[in-house]
């Protein structure tokens, strides 16, 4: 078998595999950086460790190459792979495909999409493998999945996953359905390629400016699961031709169907794993899930020599507001007590509801004095809160590693206890825990920490 002018770069790091390679394939040892110009392919061999497999994996996305993984430890292996039909095409750009060929590598790829895509749970997991996978058929640039969702009775289409230059800050980024190609597509349910978007009035040019990269040409297919669309992808910037071809669509109609299916699975999934972890009226984390956060993150802080505190609340005079105006108002005003208490928290502080009207903050990272200080902040929101003219507020206690404890039921004891202590002494205020106690001070404003 002669292989011209290979465009596979080979990462590999098996003597079997490289002698049996052309000498015209490229390789790579540990310490010597690869070259990626004249390359549209990447082969990455699993004799690589893991360490050196995911920092290729990385190098070669941002270089926006395709790319697949590849026995290659055992000279057998590496002779089964130079023999496989498919190979000899992904190195060669001058190959021409015979119908079988097409129909075996059309076919493998849908395998390997359905096998993918059924061993991932995270719908941006199973977006970037089958992507990268459909890519390798259709080389691009770029490519994206939007996702169809309704914001206020609205439909948008909102930027779930990218790969490729200046594309990442699209994500979660929303354009309202029906505008540009991807709008077009989604309301037409018809694939679409525009190999001159300048001269194309549904060309959407905001996310060019928005992003400074300029789209040559592109290639969109809805993703319809069940009978209904869901969302859209684009492939932007052929590589290896000028433009898209019918052939690049038909191949990628191919595989959209399962692609689409796979993604909803994925949001099924991540819906259901939700309701496991989520607060039935809050939405907030539950007891359960707070419980195992805190474990992560205690092992975190222990290994990483990091301070960790929580912060336990239960609000003042809410039983109040279930006897005046009923429990609907009550589950009306945890609501938005718990929304506050989001709001006024960091954005890597772990927020739940623990039981009635308690709730429970993790601060990662964050000592007594830090903790003492988003405490105050969540104190005077809830303060302000006022359901109906009647007044609400947080009585709070902290605990923290490794100033109070160690262990995980010893710290959540004393944020407790400390929290009660506030409870009796005044409500609305805050009291640090201490090893043999809890610290004192005028209330009812907040109690400080003892110098």
């Amino acid at each position: 078998m002669i292989l011209r002018a290979p465009k596979c770069l080979i990462f590999s790091e098996a003597n079997a595999w490289l002698e049996a390679l052309p000498r015209a394939a490229t390789s790579w040892m540990a310490g010597k950086e690869p070259s990626w110009a004249g390359f549209n392919l990447v082969a990455i061999g699993q004799s690589l460790n893991a360490k050196a497999r995911n920092a290729v994996i990385r190098k070669t996305k941002e270089a926006s190459l395709p790319w697949f993984l590849f026995e290659d430890r055992h000279q057998e292996n590496a002779d089964q792979v130079l023999s496989d039909p498919i190979l000899p095409f992904l190195l060669s750009p001058n190959a021409q495909l015979s119908d079988e060929t097409q129909d075996t590598l059309q076919l493998k790829t849908l395998v390997e999409i359905i096998t993918t895509a059924n061993s991932l749970l995270q719908p941006r997991q199973v977006m970037d493998s089958v992507m990268d996978q459909i890519a390798m058929l259709v080389p691009c640039e770029a490519w994206s999945v939007l996702i169809l969702t309704e914001i206020n009775d609205t439909k948008m289409l909102e930027f779930a996953a990218t790969s490729g230059p200046k594309t990442e800050s699209l994500v979660k980024h929303r354009i309202p359905s029906g505008e540009g190609i991807a709008g077009w597509v989604v309301e037409h349910n018809k694939p679409l390629i525009v190999n001159q978007p300048e001269n194309d009035t549904r060309f959407f040019r905001d996310m060019d400016a928005q992003t400074q990269y300029k789209t040559e040409n592109i290639l969109a297919a809805p993703l319809i699961s069940r009978g209904r669309t869901i969302g859209v992808i684009e492939m932007l910037n052929r590589r290896g031709q000028k433009g898209f071809s019918g052939i690049d669509l038909e191949l990628v109609t191919i595989f959209v169907n399962p692609v689409a299916v796979a993604i909803e699975n994925a949001y099924l999934f991540q819906k259901t794993e939700l309701l496991t972890i989520q607060d039935d009226l809050t939405k907030l984390y539950n007891a359960r899930h707070l419980s195992n956060c805190f474990d992560f993150e205690l092992q975190r802080a222990k290994r990483l020599k990091q301070p960790l505190s929580v912060l336990f609340l239960d609000l003042d005079g809410f039983k109040g507001v279930n006897d005046r105006f009923g429990h609907l108002q009550g589950s009306r005003s945890l609501i938005e007590v718990a929304e506050i208490i989001k709001q006024a928290a960091r954005e890597t502080d772990i927020v739940g509801r623990y039981g009635g009207d308690e709730f429970m903050v993790i601060l990662p990272a964050t000592g007594t004095g830090g903790a003492f200080a988003v405490a105050e902040r969540i104190r005077e929101n809830v303060e302000k809160y006022q359901p109906r003219g009647h007044k609400l507020s947080a009585s709070i206690g902290i605990a923290s590693f490794p100033d109070h404890s160690a262990e995980k039921e010893r710290l959540f004891a004393l944020a407790d206890k400390a929290m009660y202590w506030v409870k009796e002494h005044g409500k609305n205020g805050i009291a640090v825990a201490r090893g043999d106690g809890f610290v004192k001070g005028e209330m009812p404003i907040h109690l400080k920490t003892e110098d």
